[in-house]
């Protein structure tokens, strides 16, 4: 044997059938992919017009399919509506949970204020979506709920780790993360019901989260000495 020819590795077509078969999604996946594919292509539609208004064959439309094809992937609007939810509550929470982890102490609030601003503008369906369905009653499944709890609770760990930095987090530095969330996204949630409304003028939204995250900061000096 030539001692310089590496040895062969196993080929793709030489896997064994049980591993070829775990490669390959399963019907259940493939569904789900694409029920998560379909309701990201309606985000637009329902930030810009509502669940209420939104119509069942131009959210079809939005996704490439009829509406009688849209149907088998979801019972209804509101089963589209609880998908697309739960698809944005993931998005916002995901982007929130990278843009604040490593910070350490009060700068964690900032960099949460700046991180919901920038997402607001970056996702702005998403966040759009995320912000009503929060405030709306959504027929979710189980699983949907899950996935929404859990990004929301993987950033609201981050943050409480990054304000209790670099001690280790604690339950008041996880309520402050909580206080934190509610507070700078009822702010946008209050400014998005009131410029749906059609009422004016414009709430001073930039005046109104540049005072509550000084309220917070002052609030997470208070977790340690070092604050």
């Amino acid at each position: 044997m030539d001692r310089g020819t590496p040895p062969r590795t196993a080929s793709a077509s030489a896997r064994s059938p049980q591993a070829r078969r775990a490669s390959v999604p399963s019907p259940t996946d493939r569904r789900d992919h694409r029920r998560t594919a379909i309701a990201r292509a309606c985000l637009e539609r329902f930030a810009a017009e509502g669940q209420a208004d939104a119509r069942l064959e131009h959210l079809a439309a939005d996704a490439g399919l009829s509406r009688q094809n849209l149907l088998f992937y979801f019972r209804d609007k509101a089963d589209l509506w609880a998908e697309a939810a739960a698809h944005a509550t993931e998005e916002l929470y995901r982007a929130l949970t990278r843009l604040v982890a490593g910070e350490v102490g009060p700068a964690a609030i900032r960099a949460s204020r700046r991180g919901i601003d920038e997402v607001s503008r970056v996702l702005p369906a998403a966040f759009a979506v995320a912000l009503d369905a929060a405030a709306t009653a959504v027929r979710a499944s189980p699983a949907q709920q899950q996935r929404a709890a859990e990004s929301q609770a993987s950033f609201l760990s981050t943050l409480s780790a990054s304000l209790a930095a670099p001690g280790r987090a604690t339950d008041a530095s996880l309520r402050v993360a909580r206080l934190a969330a509610i507070t700078l996204l009822a702010h946008h949630r209050e400014a998005r019901a009131h410029e749906r409304s059609g009422l004016s003028p414009t709430l001073p939204l930039a005046a109104d989260l540049d005072h509550a995250e000084l309220q917070l900061v002052a609030i997470a000096r208070t977790l340690g000495p070092r604050r």
